[in-house]
């Protein structure tokens, strides 16, 4: 029983302690899809580093003493793993607030996650020698189902994250005790929880560590992500997730978001700003006389209190102002109000969640709230003097996806690009008198956007040019299941990415998608061999995180970013990974004929791929709870596959099998989320791994005396 207890307890913690250390991460270096697939791609590499190594270390050891010394070490390696993401910054001397290059990324991801992730891999083949592999594969994917739950609606939300280290080492320390007999050094262990009280000082301690030289004075934690605010006399800071967002006061920023599109309208009196209203972008939109109703869009509810609580003038705009909060995407999809300006406030499109207000979807939809006249408008980080090819090209894509929805698209060359879209024409050439004559008749007072500005920012010269670059430049129109914007601000990244890692990237993006199924032909020379069981793990293993990734993606797409539901989606794949073992070990029948099962499982992940590209084809009702059905599916089908391989191989290399499972996850996850998706799609990924999957099943049919 309590081998069984210890089992369920890892698989617990293990998922706790990576959804700490994840979003540690994220917070250290700006929460975009690269990192996350970077943090993802070690984790399951180390793990399964950890798996291979103590199936040959271990192997003669006895396994209760070496699980219980591993939980030992364990809780010195999660400590170990969330104190040097917070100190990782003074080490390396790197600055607070901005974006950290590639380089620093893998670095401080491989050295933060190398000891948690390679115990935690090693405590599954050494508690497979104390119980049957399959038992301890189902017990800790029903312990990993809880701890998600647990951690994803609960503990995130009420105690700091260094508190939640502190009770997965509680939970560690006493089940190594267990393991050892000693019972009551079971209740000792958990004595440490008295530092509860006061966790709130050590997590701004540590916190203040990673942030030197700012004066915090506001540390909160949302679902969405850790939200820091600072004073520096009197500006007040934002931080989302480690990166920089807003300050206040900021006019020049908050005048050129709004203004420009609210001047170029006759008469503007129904708005719809999608973020950035918590600094004064509110304020500014109503010193327009015109203004009748403003309506903001917010995700996350925490940045506007946080606001309404730091920033000197709050967020009392009067009764002309509505909040929303939630995503504005769905809520343009849903509404039945029209608007004569929608103003994207937004950061550039450097994740797929960002992006998704830059695409010819949502264009579309945006028009369909506009009224007649109305005018869109978003703004690009891009400089304005010298343009080079690959800003040309994403200020191209974007241009083309907007011309996809409007008739009209007009660039000016402010500081960021702003992007100004209509049905109606909008004249280059007479912008700077229009904006002139409707900023006196309004009687606007402003610092920035003013005649001074029109003058030296939008001469026809510096429009000229601009047009010239971008209509010379090749552009590729930004879909929802092709994020193009993405992948080039991705490889734009301010110095994040060396030039030669930007070369190779551009080649791939420019290459043909059909390239990218080369590749496979590596599955061939494993025919009739029994090794293709491995190569099998691990596509398999790479095929379930690749379709996790895609459906997650595509429920953002058709559904809507309501995070709420991730913890659901992960519950989801949980519960049906312990559904598939639990049946494989449960069911005689599923035992038999293991290679020919094997081979048919492989079919039938080709299929579940298949049926995932149909849903991208063909408009379904219900999209969301069928896409959570999936997802359950496809945990099902990989807890099929595991016990199944184990009794192929043996059970003495279940380890060995995990690590290998564990590995093609991990490529699976930085392939898919960094490199297959935005640059050949979300539909010709899915035809990649269908093809994958059936070279792979038809391998296995291929095994001398296979039965």
């Amino acid at each position: 029983m309590r081998i069984r207890v210890t089992v369920f307890i890892t698989g617990l913690t293990s998922v706790i302690a990576q959804t700490v250390i994840m979003r540690e991460g994220l917070v250290l270096f700006g929460g975009f899809e690269l990192v996350s697939g970077v943090l993802l791609c070690f984790w399951l590499i180390w793990a399964g580093i950890g798996s291979l190594l103590a199936g040959r270390w271990f192997a003669r050891t006895d396994p209760l003493k070496t699980a219980s010394v591993l939980l030992f070490i364990q809780c010195i390696c999660v400590l170990y793993a969330v104190i040097f993401l917070r100190c990782s910054l003074r080490i390396f001397s790197y600055p607070y607030g901005e974006i950290i290059s590639l380089g620093g990324i893998l670095l401080v991801s491989c050295l933060a996650l190398a000891p948690p992730c390679m115990v935690f891999g090693a405590l599954f083949p050494v508690l497979s020698r104390a119980l049957e592999p399959n038992s301890v594969y189902l017990i800790e994917s029903v312990g990993a189902f809880i701890g998600g739950i647990a951690a994803t609606f609960l503990l995130i939300h009420f105690i700091p994250p260094v508190g939640v280290i502190v009770l997965v080492v509680a939970c560690l320390l006493s089940c190594g005790f267990v393991l050892r007999g000693r019972y009551l050094l079971v209740l000792a262990s958990f004595c440490i929880l008295f530092s509860l009280a006061k966790v709130k000082d050590i997590e701004l301690i540590l916190r203040q560590i990673q942030m030197p030289h700012q004066n915090i004075v506001a540390l909160e934690e949302s679902r969405y992500g850790m939200i820091a605010v600072t004073r520096n006399r009197e500006q007040v800071n934002f931080y989302v997730n480690g990166v920089y967002d807003f300050s206040y006061p900021d006019p020049y920023t908050t005048e050129e978001a709004v203004h420009y599109s609210l001047l170029l309208h006759e008469e503007p009196t129904d708005i719809l700003l999608i973020g950035g209203g918590v600094g004064s972008c509110l304020s500014q939109i109503l010193k327009h006389p015109s203004i009748k109703r403003v309506t903001y869009v917010e995700l996350d509810p925490l940045l506007f209190t946080l606001g309404s609580e730091h920033i000197p003038t709050g967020n009392d705009y009067g009764a002309k102002v509505q909040i929303v909060f939630g995503d504005a995407r769905f809520y343009i999809k849903n509404t039945q109000a029209t608007y004569d300006v929608v103003i994207v406030n937004l950061p550039d499109p450097v994740n797929a969640q960002l992006n998704r207000f830059y695409t010819r979807e949502f264009f579309a939809e945006s028009r369909n709230v506009l009224k007649k006249g109305g005018i869109f408008t978003l703004r690009i980080s891009a400089p304005t003097d010298i343009i080079s090819t690959l800003h040309g090209e994403l200020l191209q894509t974007v241009k083309q996806s907007l011309s996809s929805a409007y008739n009209n698209v007009l660039v000016l060359p402010v500081s960021r690009m702003t992007f100004l879209a209509s049905d109606h024409v909008i004249d280059a050439q007479t912008v700077r008198a229009h904006l002139k004559k409707n900023m006196e008749a309004r009687n606007l007072d402003l610092q920035y956007v003013n005649s001074y500005f029109f003058d030296y920012e939008l001469t026809p010269e510096k429009v000229g040019y601009v047009q010239q670059r971008i209509d010379e430049s090749q552009g590729t129109v930004n879909i929802d299941l092709k994020p193009v914007c993405y992948y080039y601000t991705m490889i734009l990244w301010g110095g994040a990415v060396s030039e030669s890692v930007r070369t190779i990237a551009v080649r791939l993006f420019h290459a043909s998608p059909w390239l990218f199924l080369i590749p496979l032909i590596l599955v061939l020379p494993f025919y009739r061999r029994k090794s293709i069981v491995y190569i099998s793990v691990m596509a398999v293993g790479a095929s379930e995180i690749s379709a996790e990734v895609v459906l997650i993606i595509l429920f953002q797409v058709f559904y809507g970013y309501l995070y709420g539901w991730i913890g659901t989606i992960i519950a989801s794949y949980m519960i049906g990974l312990a559904l598939g073992t639990f049946l494989c070990v449960r069911t005689p029948l599923l035992r038999d004929k293991p290679v020919i099962l094997l081979s048919h499982i492989e079919f039938i992940m080709a299929l579940y791929f298949s049926v995932m590209l149909g849903i991208t084809m063909v408009p379904i009702p219900a999209i969301n709870v069928l896409i959570l059905i999936l997802i359950f599916c496809g945990g099902v089908i990989g807890g099929l596959h595991f016990p199944l391989s184990v009794a192929l191989v043996s059970q003495r290399r279940a380890g060995i099998i995990y690590g290998i499972d564990l590995i093609g996850s991990a490529f699976g996850a930085m392939i898919t989320s960094v490199l297959l998706i935005p640059i050949i799609g979300i539909r010709f990924t899915l035809l990649l791994f269908i093809m994958l999957n059936v070279l792979v099943g038809m391998g296995l049919r291929t095994i001398p005396g296979k039965k």
